[in-house]
């Protein structure tokens, strides 16, 4: 191992590189991923029992000693597939995020023959926030270190794992078809897309009380709403 003493004798040009790079929390993963239909079973457990205690008794409640008990998994077991409660929490972070994209790509598929694009919009919006905020009181660490994390996403710098908004502006095309921009569809789209991730995310990172506004949601859907439906000359 280097001393301490040697690594403040870095050459200067190898201390400018470290400088130039780019440190980013990456969430946990699990250790590997279940095949058989016992070990599926097992970890599904682990992620059922994770949430339970995660959403009553918080994040401070979770450790490896308390998922044990709760879900009857010895803690050899639970580490073959998570390290860490991070590694679980994340597990159970990307599990929920799929259920509240499936729940509102039902809910707009939904909406009575009367709704327009906006309403469909607002239902969007007042999803995703809500979903944001709720995690957000679960495990404050993970929702900030998911932020940025997903921001390297949208920047193209890492791969997508579960992006949801890509699905969301497809069902309000397909839903509103008569209402979206036929001139700059694509450009709009686009827009959108970057809308609807990028806002949410800094509302996360720099103003997370606004999660909690209802006015929040009403002003993104404007927001996106235009981008879909305006028509400039």
């Amino acid at each position: 191992m280097q001393s301490e003493h040697n690594m403040s004798k870095s050459p200067p040009r190898a201390q400018a590189a470290d400088r130039d790079v780019l440190h980013v929390a990456v969430p946990a993963r699990p250790r590997k991923r279940p095949r058989q239909a016992r070990s599926i079973a097992l970890v599904d457990a682990l992620k059922k029992a994770g949430w339970d205690i995660l959403e009553k008794e918080g994040r401070e409640a979770l450790s490896v000693i308390r998922l044990s008990e709760h879900s009857g998994v010895a803690v050899s077991s639970i580490y073959e597939y998570f390290p860490t409660m991070e590694s679980l929490t994340a597990a159970v972070f990307e599990d929920y995020r799929t259920r509240m994209r499936q729940r509102l790509l039902d809910d707009i598929r939904a909406l009575p023959p009367g709704a327009s694009l906006f309403d469909g919009v607002l239902l969007a919006m007042r999803s995703g926030l809500a979903a944001l905020r709720q995690w957000s009181l679960i495990d404050p660490d993970l929702s900030v270190k998911s932020a940025y994390f997903d921001e390297l996403v949208r920047l193209d710098l890492v791969k997508p794992t579960n992006f949801w908004s890509a699905f969301v502006i497809a069902a309000l095309l397909e839903r509103f078809p008569d209402e979206v921009c036929l001139r700059h569809r694509e450009m709009a789209g686009f827009l959108a897309h970057q809308a609807i991730l990028a806002l949410p995310r800094a509302i996360v990172l720099e103003r997370p009380q606004y999660l909690a506004d209802a006015d929040t949601a009403i002003l993104l859907a404007r927001t996106v709403h235009a981008l879909l439906s305006a028509n400039p000359e």
